[in-house]
């Protein structure tokens, strides 16, 4: 009887330090310490986990994104009745954002991020403002890339009135709707969670933006040179997606070790 209860004891005490997979608890697998005390958290990166800090990151990923094919023609957008509007832009038509390829068939606009090699690292919410302005009756910028824990600061700029709706673009939800009527105005959202939305105004229908948020900080947003950097990362195998509003996404595998830098080249083409 002695032994059978000493065995049972034994067992208690191994499983409540670690020897049970209840104890990756967490942020993706993260090893949490238990109410006993007995685990503790991982923080060497060669491991794969921890909470991350930027000394940890000596990796870094960079490249290009390029559009295959005839690029299209950026059309002219109609500005309507809008006097301030058609008044701005009397001199240099307004055209659409949506696809825009630089000379070296680079593609803008597009948001370049680590979708998986991730897991077990724990991000601290990061903090700082990303504004998204209303100036010339366009948004600027048209793709906005965050991470959780940042303010939104939208502003408008011009003298006229605005509205600003955004849309969860996975759940179909307002994430909010707001009016500005006046140039200077500021409204301000704490982005708590990661999701992409969609940004459009209500009064004047060409207006359209797109606020990218991910829970950690190697993202970007390409320019008409296609090129990104995603800098301090820890070693690992990443796969980096570059998402377009109109052509979709792309995805590459890429290995980086301590304080290497790797290239990295995604294309887009006109389905």
């Amino acid at each position: 009887m002695y032994r059978f209860l000493l065995l049972i004891v034994l067992l208690a005490l191994w499983t409540g330090c670690g020897g049970s997979n209840d104890s990756l608890a967490g942020g993706g697998g993260e090893a949490m310490a238990d109410s006993d005390g007995c685990g503790e958290e991982d923080d060497d990166a060669s491991a794969g986990g921890g909470t991350y800090s930027p000394a940890k990151g000596t990796a870094t990923v960079r490249g290009t994104v390029r559009f295959e094919g005839n690029p299209p023609k950026r059309r002219p957008l109609d500005l309507g009745a809008e006097e301030f509007c058609v008044a701005e832009h009397a001199n240099k038509p307004l055209r659409s954002e949506t696809t825009i390829v630089g000379k070296e068939g680079g593609l803008a606009n597009v948001f370049v991020h680590v979708k998986s090699g991730l897991k077990g690292w724990k991000f601290p919410a990061a903090t700082g403002d990303v504004v998204l302005d209303q100036f010339g009756c366009q948004y600027k910028p048209h793709m906005l890339g965050a991470q959780v824990g940042q303010t939104l600061v939208v502003r408008n700029s011009d003298p006229i009135m605005h509205n600003v709706h955004a849309t969860d673009m996975k759940s179909g939800r307002d994430f909010f709707n707001w009016a500005q009527a006046k140039k200077g105005m500021e409204s301000t959202k704490t982005l708590k969670r990661a999701s992409f939305y969609r940004v459009k105004c209500d009064v004047h229908g060409w207006m359209g933006s797109h606020v990218m948020v991910v829970k950690h900080p190697f993202h970007a947003v390409t320019g008409e040179d296609g090129a990104f950097t995603l800098a301090k990362l820890p070693p690992g195998t990443y796969t980096i997606e570059g998402w377009h509003e109109r052509l979709g996404t792309q995805t590459a595998s890429v290995t980086v070790g301590d304080g290497e830098t790797k290239e990295v080249k995604l294309s887009f083409k006109k389905s």
